[in-house]
């Protein structure tokens, strides 16, 4: 982020809408000739397959070229000011980094992590790290005749955010939102008396008394009101170690252009809500005094 370069919003927005339209076309490019060279392929036209398979290559060189002028663009113009301004001056930025995620209770299996636009700071004292993840299965099967088949699946594209309390929380717990798809797969070995909360979320603890600790009456309505902002689906983990996650299933990546017209303004305070909102969770559960192990005097 050392690198910004002064530019009028009008020339940002400009700037921003052109390499947008290039990813896009290249993106075109891409895929459209990886179509047609397996159509090729198939019926056994394999010089003009050739063909496809180097306009592909070509498509995809242009479209990671462009895609990653857009993100410094936007990293050295807009990110680096919102991030000052949400998280304070100890913050950095890595567009192609990620955090490792944690601990965490899913109704899907994943082999492979994957993710982008690593945010590390110091925030109010607390040690955080953010950024989007892809959360991926890869799974290889032969059938009778031997033929291996390769499959991969995105079961998770979203944020993740990691924030070390500095002591002890009061136990393991997970809280899981699930759909009703996911009630027969996902059940709780804690009941809590909160029915709204148990019916939207899972609740699993190796200790029930460390669910009633963390979870209090306030705890799940605050999750609940939370989970309604999100745009997506939320799991949490408090860790005894005294690091909380949280996983947003959103289903898009952080810092997006978007499809609109850039407007710089409307992308600063666009990126601001998004970091805002994972602010807010720190900022009501660093002061919540059941969060933390209590300690005993001998």
């Amino acid at each position: 982020m050392e690198n910004k370069k002064n530019m009028t919003n009008e020339q940002l927005e400009s700037a921003l809408n052109s390499y947008r339209s290039k990813a896009t076309l290249a993106k075109i490019v891409t895929y459209g000739s990886v179509a047609v060279m397996l159509l090729m392929f198939f019926t056994g036209m394999i010089p003009i397959a050739l063909i496809f398979l180097l306009l592909s290559f070509v498509g995809g060189y242009q479209l990671s070229k462009n895609t990653q002028a857009l993100k410094t663009i936007l990293g050295d113009n807009i990110i680096s000011g919102v991030l000052k301004e949400a998280l304070g001056d100890a913050v950095e930025y890595n567009p192609m980094g990620r955090v490792n995620p944690g601990s965490m209770v899913f109704p899907f299996p994943y082999s492979r992590t994957d993710g982008s636009d690593h945010i590390k700071a110091v925030y109010k004292g607390l040690n955080i790290g953010l950024s989007d993840i892809e959360l991926i299965n890869e799974e290889e099967t032969t059938d009778e005749e031997g033929n291996t088949e390769r499959s991969r699946t995105t079961f998770f594209k979203g944020q993740w955010l990691i924030c070390d309390f500095g002591k002890e929380l009061a136990g393991e717990v997970y809280v899981s939102e699930r759909s009703r798809k996911d009630r027969s797969s996902m059940k709780s070995n804690v009941t809590m008396e909160n029915e709204r909360f148990m019916k939207r979320f899972c609740v699993k603890a190796e200790n029930q008394q460390e669910a009633y600790y963390i979870l209090t009456p306030h705890m799940m309505e605050y999750i609940i009101r939370m989970a309604d902002k999100s745009g997506g689906t939320v799991y949490l983990s408090f860790l005894r170690n005294g690091k909380m996650h949280i996983a947003v299933k959103t289903g898009r990546d952080f810092f997006e252009l978007g499809k609109s017209e850039a407007n710089v303004e409307g992308l600063r305070q666009k990126f601001l809500g998004e970091l805002r909102w994972f602010t807010d969770i720190i900022d009501t559960l660093r002061v919540e005094d059941t969060l933390y192990k209590k300690e005993t005097n001998v």
